[in-house]
């Protein structure tokens, strides 16, 4: 936080981070943003679906526990634990490291959560690629009551990916395999080849129905009987290397619960008939995408860091029974990019993406050492000893990103999301371990028009029902200081790429009459932190974002640097309603990026002019 009297300061730990990510001998600074034409100067990606009317996820981790590893893709057994395995660490415990561990989990995170780490390395899974530049890591996992004893197995999708060279590690996923525990994960059971290979559904996340995949039935009689898995073709995520293509497509396959373990008796999503009907083959070079996203984010960068990042992606696939709502969970490198479908084979289409801007990224309280894996990685485990405050934030993002079935609350609208993340640390304690924040949905209730009065003293921003913050990216995840009330405070956009448009703003469960937002911006930098040219409102209204008219802005906007920290301007503009409001702009400086103290929202019940 910035107060008055410290501006000097915030901008000098700010120079430190940019240089952090721009790396030894990069150019941090580029040219002025160049001229974007009128027809898409003030154009937002925003999400297709119109399912939810609200959606938010912390801006880091919440809840944290004793263990080291990632990927974690969870299951909610019958005996009432979650099963998960881990990547390169030691899960829960303080065995030696390995590639894979198996762990079960008790409680919840309101509760408290306790680990036990089962198994490891070679006595889970083996590898089936070259071993000096392969390892195994977990991609998916299900509890099911398979052979009819009335206890489930749990079925583990392993894959070999590769490590060595260290320039080309986690590019390429050749094979995959599922590994099968009649003993809640003590033991396993492995096929002696892998079951999938020439890089042709290697990522496999089977599809979450809760507790023993219950919640199947709500597939209906002849569809409830298998265990569905989703799956990707070429690598788990982006393959930064190009030494494969990048992922793009989502595939679905499906399989008696009594024989997954058996290729032959897989049928792969093969479209559907006139009437909706999936239709399936034994054919999997006949499978089709449910879902296809070719979107390329962060084309450029300032400094060095991946870019040109496809968004298809490992994560987890869950179906939010209360909601009657099936979840895709995937990443970038620098976002989240969620998707919904009222069924299994969708259609699928994109509800939130979240950008958390490019690393550095900043932690949680503590210290780090990195450790080896054997025939891995070296991975961040805290370090004993005086605990180093975080510097801003805490603010991070994630790969792998899963929703843990038992954590779903009763009307499905609040879970706790799992992601990883421990390259490109500013300070503070990486989420190198099993570690969940919170991620809320409220599906969208078409009802009566707003009716809230005109009141010039009540800040919706503050009082709307259910108000969440929304914006392009917070450099320091700081969205609690855009309606707190403190507009001497300062947050900022900064996301280590070049925008052409920026905006602060909010959403909210229902719907209002609004007329007048007040922007206090936060500091001014030398090389951004106001709006260059085309400052307006948007007001959404269903899936689209209608620009205000009537709009005066008082004081005049100087569209520089005189805008001036933690300065005070005034949009008005002729009532109009909706369920979220944004103010948006072509970002300034040469780091196209703007900042925000404090955005307040009104509705006067002025005249429309």
């Amino acid at each position: 936080m910035s107060m008055p009297g410290e501006t000097s300061n915030f901008v000098n730990r700010r120079e430190f981070v940019k240089l952090s990510l721009a790396g030894a001998g990069a150019v941090l600074l580029g040219r002025e943003p160049r001229t974007v034409a009128a027809a898409e100067r003030l154009t937002v990606a925003d999400p297709a679906s119109t399912f939810f009317v609200t959606m938010f996820t912390d801006y880091s981790s919440t809840v944290t526990t004793n263990s080291t590893g990632d990927l974690w893709p969870t299951c909610w057994a019958d005996d009432d634990y979650v099963y998960t395995a881990n990547g390169d660490g030691q899960g829960f415990g303080d065995e030696p490291m390995a590639p894979i561990v198996v762990n079960r989990i008790a409680g919840t995170p309101e509760t408290g959560l306790r680990g036990e780490r089962l198994a490891a390395g070679d006595a889970v899974s083996k590898v089936h690629a070259d071993a000096k530049l392969y390892n195994l890591k977990p991609t998916g996992i299900v509890a099911v009551d398979g052979n009819g004893d009335g206890r489930d197995e749990l079925y583990l999708a392993v894959q070999d990916l590769r490590f060595s060279p260290a320039s080309a590690a986690f590019d390429d996923a050749p094979n995959a395999n599922i590994v099968k525990s009649e003993d809640y994960g003590r033991t396993w059971q492995q096929p002696s080849g892998p079951m999938f290979s020439g890089h042709v559904f290697t990522t496999i996340m089977f599809l979450d129905f809760g507790r023993s995949q219950e919640n199947a039935r709500a597939l209906g009689p002849e569809d409830a009987g298998y265990v569905y898995a989703y799956g990707l073709d070429h690598n788990w995520r982006d393959s930064y290397t190009k030494v494969v293509p990048s992922p793009t497509s989502l595939y679905l396959a499906r399989v008696p619960r009594n024989t997954i373990q058996q290729r032959e008796t897989w049928r792969f999503y093969a479209g559907t008939t006139s009437g909706g009907r999936p239709q399936w083959s034994n054919n999997i070079g006949e499978k089709v995408p449910v879902l296809t996203d070719e979107r390329r984010l962060y084309p450029t960068m300032f400094g060095e860091g991946h870019s040109n990042l496809s968004v298809i992606s490992q994560g987890g696939v869950l179906y939010n029974a209360p909601l009657r709502r099936f979840l895709y969970t995937s990443w970038t490198e620098y976002t989240f990019e969620f998707y919904e479908a009222p069924a299994p084979w969708g259609p699928w289409r994109l509800f939130m993406s979240r950008d958390f801007g490019a690393q550095p990224w900043f932690g949680h309280p503590g210290r780090i050492r990195m450790e080896p894996v054997p025939g891995g990685h070296d991975v961040p485990k805290p370090e004993t000893g005086e605990s180093m405050p975080a510097c801003f934030g805490p603010k991070n993002g994630g790969y792998g990103c899963t929703v843990p079935a038992k954590f779903v609350s009763p009307d499905g609208t609040r879970m706790w999301l799992q992601s990883n993340w421990f390259v490109g640390v500013a300070c503070g304690l990486p989420n190198y371990n099993f570690s969940l924040r919170q991620f809320q949905v409220f599906p969208r209730q078409w009802g009566d028009p707003p009716n809230n009065p005109p009141n010039p003293t009540v800040n919706l921003a503050r009082s709307g029902r259910g108000v969440f913050p929304i914006e392009r990216t917070a450099h320091f995840g700081r969205g609690d200081y855009f309606n707190n009330g403190i507009r001497q405070e300062s947050e900022d956009s900064f996301g280590g790429a070049p925008k052409q448009v920026d905006f602060w703003g909010y959403i909210w469960k229902d719907e209002y009459w609004i007329d007048r937002v007040v922007y206090t911006t936060g500091n001014m930098f030398s090389d951004g932190g106001w709006f260059a040219r085309d400052l307006s409102v948007q007001v959404r209204q269903g899936a689209n974002w209608a620009d205000v008219t009537g709009l005066t802005i008082t004081p005049a906007y100087p569209y520089n640097n005189t805008a001036g920290p933690n300065t005070t301007y005034e949009l008005t503009f002729d009532p109009i309603n909706g369920d979220g409001v944004r103010i948006v702009g072509v970002p300034g400086g040469t780091a196209t990026f703007t900042s925000i103290g404090e955005l307040e929202v009104y509705f006067d019940g002025r005249k429309p002019r």
